[in-house]
């Protein structure tokens, strides 16, 4: 049975996230990088709107200490998980130089931070290109945009459709400030109706729309509309097996946009309690999937998006 994993995050050593990928029998993972910026929250139009929204929820403060306003709860959050993965490698050519080097089990995918200028998302775009990354990872939580909104994003969305290059694109909250769902509106897969009426890329919806800690499943509805709309919309199980595999939400998909565009994702190693070997048995032990099921969930559906089949 071959296993992909859609959604790693390379936190950790090269060498430990090896020994894991053997340990679940994974096949290979699609590596992600992230291009964030906590100092976008300086920009205004970014405050206002975080602000806004942050009145209306009266967060408490995370960490304990005085209480914060928005944009330091949002650069302190940087700072924690930059200080709790020392080996965080996010950049696209840290990602490249990874897949260099494990060619036979690890598969790119670069980031770029929409709210930039013109030029910059221009120039990542080229770097992707150049460096052969398979698709681009975007997060409307910590790169804080609406897709709706946000020309640069379009410009994006038009890059994969024309460079066949996949968009694994975040829905649901966020660790941090983003677990509250007023922050995280952005991330809601309604968002992305109007310019999937535009552009038609291949985009994987990260967690069904369905992480929070607050609200479990908080905009799976949302998803699996936008998924019967569009034909091009996949899903990832990343952080949310026991909700998508659950007797009534499998079969929600199974009836409106059935189970061949439902890709394993472990979101390794960012789900606290777990780890890609207890995704991957998770899903071999559901009782509600047939063994072709399986397979498919497991990396015939990825292998078939990521042109490896």
């Amino acid at each position: 049975m071959k296993i992909i994993d859609i959604h790693v995050h390379p936190f950790y050593k090269e060498s430990r996230i090896l020994d894991e990928m053997n340990r679940a029998g994974v096949n290979y993972a699609v590596l992600l990088a992230v291009d964030a910026d906590p100092m976008d929250v300086d920009k205004p139009e970014i405050r206002n709107r975080l602000r806004a929204r942050h009145l209306e929820s009266s967060m408490e403060d995370f960490w304990g200490f005085r209480p914060l306003t928005i944009e330091d709860q949002i650069k302190r959050f940087f700072q924690d998980l930059i200080a709790y993965y020392p080996d965080l490698k996010s950049s696209n050519q840290e990602i490249a130089d990874l897949v260099k080097r494990h060619s036979d089990k690890f598969i790119g995918f670069g980031s770029v931070n929409p709210n930039k200028d013109e030029n910059y998302v221009e120039m990542k775009l080229q770097e992707i290109s150049h460096l052969g990354l398979r698709g681009i990872k975007m997060l409307p939580t910590l790169q804080m945009f609406n897709p709706s909104e946000n020309k640069n994003f379009e410009k994006i969305c038009e890059y994969c459709e024309k460079n066949r290059k996949i968009l694994l694109y975040h829905t649901g909250c966020d660790p941090g400030p983003w677990e509250n769902p007023k922050l995280s509106e952005d991330a809601n897969p309604k968002y992305l109706t109007g310019i999937l009426e535009r552009y038609s890329p291949t985009i994987i919806l990260a967690h069904v729309g369905s992480y929070s800690a607050w609200k479990p499943g908080i905009w799976f509805d949302e998803a699996l509309e936008l998924g019967k709309k569009f034909d091009n919309v996949y899903f990832d199980t990343a952080a949310v097996s026991d909700l998508v595999f659950s007797e009534k939400n499998l079969k929600r998909i199974r009836e409106t946009v059935g189970l061949d565009r439902l890709l394993f994702g472990s979101d390794y190693p960012v789900v606290w309690g777990s780890d890609m070997k207890c995704e991957v048995d998770f899903i071999k032990s559901c009782k509600l999937l047939t063994l072709e099921e399986k397979e498919k969930i497991l990396g015939l559906n990825a292998a078939e998006i990521l042109r490896m089949a």
